[in-house]
Order: structure tokens, then C-alpha cells, then sequence
């Protein structure tokens, strides 16, 4: 579910701060699919730099709390697996389809002139 909102959330305000671009791209002639093409792209490249990213963050905050569970009774090693990995990515990459389907959605729905009458 975390995975899904933090997407969720990129993927509508990259969505809310181009929505005039994009009208205005509808406007002058591009298809549902060229202006979707642009901001799932975008989507696409942030998931396919967070996921490398995540997953040594992940084992680097989970090497640090484990040493600082060690004393002199215990000792808890780190230890995690590649199908954990797997199965963490696979989430987000399967979250971030059902996200880029909800968003396409919404630019299919796109008011062009209502977003063009907009004054800023």
C-alpha cells in the first residue's frame, strides 16, 4: 500500500504541474497516446531509478538497525534474500501499471478547454 500511494501521488502531481502543457499538446494535434507516451515515460524512468536505489537503501537501514540491536546477549545478522528483492520489485513495477492505467485514464478525460481558458 505504501508502494502505491508514493507512486500514486508522483504520478498525479506530474500530472497536475503538466496539465496545461498537455492540453495544449491535445490542442495543436498529438494523440491521447503521444501526450500518455510523455508523462508515463516520465513515470516509467522514476520507477526504473528508484528501484536500484531502493533496494540498497533498504539493506543499508536494515544493516544499521541490526547493529544496533547487537550487545553482548544477542546478535542479529543481516541477511536478505533475492527473492526478497524480487518480490519487493515486482510489487512496485505491478503497482506502478495499475497506477499508469488510472492516470492514462484521467488524461483521456482531459477537458482541453477548460484547461486552456485557465488563466495563471
Amino acid at each position: 500500500l505504501l508502494a502505491a500511494g508514493v507512486v500514486y501521488h508522483a504520478a498525479r502531481v506530474s500530472l497536475a504541474e503538466r496539465e496545461r502543457e498537455l492540453a495544449s499538446m491535445r490542442v495543436l494535434g498529438f494523440s491521447r497516446g503521444e501526450v500518455s507516451e510523455i508523462l508515463l515515460g516520465e513515470l516509467a524512468v522514476h520507477v526504473a531509478l528508484a528501484l536500484p536505489a531502493g533496494c540498497v537503501l533498504g539493506w543499508t537501514f536494515s544493516w544499521a538497525m541490526s547493529q544496533g540491536f547487537d550487545n553482548d546477549l544477542y546478535r542479529l545478522p543481516t541477511t536478505i534474500l533475492p527473492p526478497t528483492y524480487a518480490m519487493a520489485c515486482l510489487t512496485v513495477v505491478g503497482v506502478a501499471l495499475v497506477v499508469a492505467l488510472a492516470v492514462r485514464r484521467r488524461l483521456d478525460r482531459l477537458d482541453l478547454v477548460s484547461v486552456l481558458k485557465t488563466r495563471e
